[in-house]
């Protein structure tokens, strides 16, 4: 041992035994685990059950704070007061179930525009808020709306309700001047329609989980859009690119257009409907296809009427399921129709069970309830027969 190790040992003293104690405890700890107190495992437990509700609170925190930011309770009591003065006695869950549509309405297309970009300015914005505070000062003299401001007074109420829906109704200008630029063909009011419908469909898409939480907190049940609509049959005759439209004719297959310019089948099938090319529901010339939809408008130029309708959705389909019959009685079925009144035709939803050419015209047979026969002449009409008739007609036509 040299000097420096001796005059180390004079102040520490001899390490040997304690090296030892040490060696023997870390072996000894590496072989025994000690065992936690009772009242230590139990505060362990309630504090992890603690910091798990903690978390679940700030997520439905989270969720209700979500659906707040994209509605709010005070401007639904808005739409709600005016459901109540447009609709009269009603039950009392249909006031807010209409009223939540309308502002779900209002809701979507503000979300919607924001997403296409569509951006407003201050003057804009301000000559909304100009139209509608007149327009409130208008209606506070009629006295079925004087309600609405026996309380709080035009400007009040105007602050309160509808300040800050303003973002939304001047989003909504934008919107629609965009659409009308979109649809050039098409009349004003087809086009706003058009132009709700899409914003709806992208409000569902990105903003379903929002809407159902604020429907649950203010316990509107049973909540259906009207959205849905009519459905048609049909084949599409034309598909215009530059004003994002297609022309669809009810009631007739692909091989019924063959060889017919689009003059010849506008005269021959004047209730031909102009529909929009929406990016969801592509299609092309000769497609049959079942479309819904639930707006139509008829515009009259120069005696000239030309149908335009909103579109829902479309599912292309296959006109071969149909069972097409060989006439050979021709004379005898003729005689049967002659006793036959056909009546303005029906919305057809689904496809006919057989179709068949009688003097160049196309009928479609259904097999109804019963037995029963629904038909449909192209171009002429339909009629629901008796079951009598029905069995004579299938009997004639050969349907077993």
């Amino acid at each position: 041992m040299n000097e420096w190790q001796k005059e180390l040992m004079k102040v520490t003293g001899d390490m040997e035994e304690s090296k030892e104690r040490v060696k023997k405890r870390v072996l000894q700890q590496q072989v025994i685990k000690a065992k936690k107190p009772i009242r230590f495992t139990l505060l362990t437990a309630i504090v992890t059950f603690c910091l798990a509700g903690f978390v679940l609170v700030q997520l439905l925190n989270e969720k209700t704070k979500q659906s707040s930011n994209v509605f709010k309770d005070t401007q639904l009591t808005h739409f709600e007061k005016i459901t109540r003065i447009n609709w009269g006695k009603q039950d009392e869950g249909f006031y807010t179930k209409e009223a939540f549509e309308r502002y779900k309405n209002v809701v979507a297309i503000y979300y919607y525009a924001k997403s296409l970009g569509l951006h407003y300015s201050e003057a804009e914005l301000k000559a909304v808020r100009n139209e509608h505070y007149e327009e409130l000062v208008r209606i506070q003299k009629v006295p079925e709306y004087a309600v609405l401001f026996k309380e709080e007074g035009v400007e009040k109420y105007f602050r309160k309700y509808l300040e800050p829906l303003l973002p939304m109704y001047t989003a909504k200008t934008k919107l629609d001047t965009f659409y009308l630029e979109k649809y050039p063909t098409f009349p004003k009011g087809i086009v706003q329609e058009i132009a709700a419908q899409d914003a709806l469909r992208y409000f569902d898409k990105h903003f379903a989980e929002q809407a159902k939480t604020f429907e649950e907190q203010n316990g509107i049940k049973n909540y259906y859009s009207s959205s849905q609509g009519i459905m048609y049959l049909g084949t599409v005759i034309k598909v215009e690119v530059e004003p994002n439209a297609f022309l669809f004719v009810e009631g007739v297959i692909p091989k019924d257009l063959e060889n017919l310019s689009q003059e010849q089948i506008v005269k021959k099938y004047p209730k031909a409907t102009w529909y929009p090319v929406l990016d969801d529901f592509p299609v092309k010339q000769g497609d049959y296809v079942r479309i819904e939809s639930n707006s139509n408008q008829s515009i009259d130029e120069n005696g000239i009427v030309t149908h335009y309708g909103v579109l829902n959705n479309v599912v292309i389909s296959e006109p071969t399921v149909t069972t097409k019959l060989n006439i050979q009685n021709e004379q005898e079925v003729m005689q049967f129709f002659r006793q036959t009144e056909w009546q303005p035709a029906k919305d057809i939803a689904t496809l006919p069970d057989y179709s068949f050419m009688l003097e160049g015209v196309r009928i479609d047979v259904w097999l109804s309830h019963g037995q029963s026969l629904y038909l449909n002449k192209v171009g002429y009409g339909s009629v629901h027969l008796s079951q009598k008739r029905s069995e004579e007609l299938m009997k004639i036509l050969g349907i077993n």
